[in-house]
């Protein structure tokens, strides 16, 4: 497009010339190479091309379009007042242009910065003058009205009253009614932990309600991560899951401490504290906080320890989810790292009273034998080398419960592999 428009010339052929600036624009914006600062400069540089030769007396919708991008550019730049100022310009050139959608749009940027420059109730204007704008028949349409209804609930959330949050619900209800969980994962993603940051919230100004709220927020936290997941979501998986122990240690007892340390440890483990040591700060103090809570009660105890006997009371479904989850995370973590994690877990799992021990380790043997052997092998690895660090009647006890989760998780061929490798890492069948 550089090409395009050096051989364009402004003065012979001008619309043609801004038609590509604008585009260009466009792609400085979303260019992730090179220095980001640089790239927003330079797309505001061919923005001014565009918007010099688009006159807003005779092209108001070409214009409304750079003054779009442009505000989107100084809003990533922090220069949120001229943003708001561009989009709310767009907004009104669009007005009576046959450009509905594109109006809507950029009244929903009016609105998304509002929120940001902490001005709710204008925000919250602007979202309503833009979800009748949408056409819903058509894709784009049903994703922008999708996104402003959920945003519209974000500033009615941000508002800080009851009444705003309930607000907030209403609008997330809505939203989640015309949702496609296949078509827009994430605006499903997005929209649940919405739903649990205002149950959380309005957990804190509805007391007789406490419970019942905080229980909403954990299972719409769980639904979140069910797409914030930890490779193609980190950050939001952090934050979820750290939302996710918040619930949870509010609950109170020690169950629901156990969960939250669990949730607490993976947010912690996922955040990287150069990178978003605020984020991590915070986590960590979560996790310090609910870990001292459970050593009154529990002194001595292992957070692996604290995370077996969670597994141990989970419905299955629920077991696996979680154990699949943690021993991911403990396989991707470098050597020796990986394998001393891997034994404490299968030590404090194999340490349960026999009958919980056996269940876990049959889910755990389910999820091992549905890896690849590059993975299989280390985890098996680790079971016995947390058998090995028990003696007497403790170790003859793990390893008859392991020998019955093999026959009872494991059929065939599969089996017999297992067996062997555990054989040959110096496993003895009782």
């Amino acid at each position: 497009m550089e090409a395009q428009l050096a051989s364009t010339p402004r003065g012979a052929r001008p619309y043609e010339h801004a038609a590509i600036a604008y585009r260009l624009g466009m792609a400085y914006a979303e260019s992730p190479a090179g220095s980001r600062e640089q790239q927003l400069r330079k797309a505001l540089a061919a923005f001014d091309v565009a918007g010099a030769i688009f006159d807003p007396r005779f092209d108001p919708a070409e214009h409304a379009r750079v003054l779009n991008g442009a505000g989107a550019v100084h809003r990533a730049l922090g220069d949120r007042r001229k943003a708001v100022s561009l989009f709310t310009k767009a907004a009104e050139l669009f007005e009576g242009q046959d450009r509905d959608d594109e109006q809507a749009g950029a009244l929903s940027n009016v609105g998304l910065v509002r929120t940001e420059l902490g001005e709710p109730e204008a925000a919250i204007e602007a979202f309503d003058r833009a979800v009748p704008l949408y056409d819903t028949t058509s894709d784009n349409g049903r994703r922008g009205w999708l996104s402003t209804v959920l945003n519209r609930g974000q500033a009615q959330a941000a508002r800080g009253t009851a009444e705003g949050l309930e607000a907030a619900l209403e609008d997330y209800e809505t939203a989640e009614a015309e949702l496609d969980v296949d078509e827009a994962p994430y605006h499903f993603a997005l929209l649940q932990h919405s739903v649990g940051v205002a149950c959380s919230a309005l957990a804190g100004l509805r007391p007789e309600e406490r419970r019942r709220l905080l229980e909403e927020a954990a299972t719409a936290f769980q639904e979140s991560i069910t797409v914030f997941n930890r490779n193609d979501f980190p950050y939001q998986h952090a934050l979820a899951k750290h939302n996710l122990g918040l619930a949870h240690a509010g609950l109170g007892g020690a169950a629901e401490l156990r969960r939250a340390l669990a949730a607490f440890e993976d947010a912690v483990a996922m955040l990287d504290p150069r990178l978003h040591a605020d984020a991590w700060k915070q986590a960590f103090a979560s996790l310090s906080r609910v870990e001292e809570q459970l050593a009154e009660e529990f002194p001595g105890v292992s957070r692996a320890g604290h995370f077996a006997v969670t597994l141990a009371e989970a419905e299955e479904d629920d077991q696996r989810t979680m154990l699949r989850e943690r021993m991911f995370r403990l396989l991707d973590l470098p050597e020796p790292r990986r394998r001393s994690a891997l034994a404490e877990l299968d030590l404090a799992i194999a340490q349960l009273d026999p009958e919980a021990a056996q269940a876990v380790m049959a889910a755990q043997l389910h999820i091992i034998i549905e890896m690849p052997v590059d993975r299989q092998d280390p985890a098996l690895r680790s079971r016995v080398d947390a058998h090995q660090q028990l003696t007497g009647e403790a170790r003859e006890q793990a390893d008859r419960t392991l020998d019955d989760a093999i026959g009872w998780a494991i059929e065939g061929p599969q089996r017999v592999r297992v067996r062997d490798f555990l054989y040959s890492l110096g496993w003895e069948r009782p």
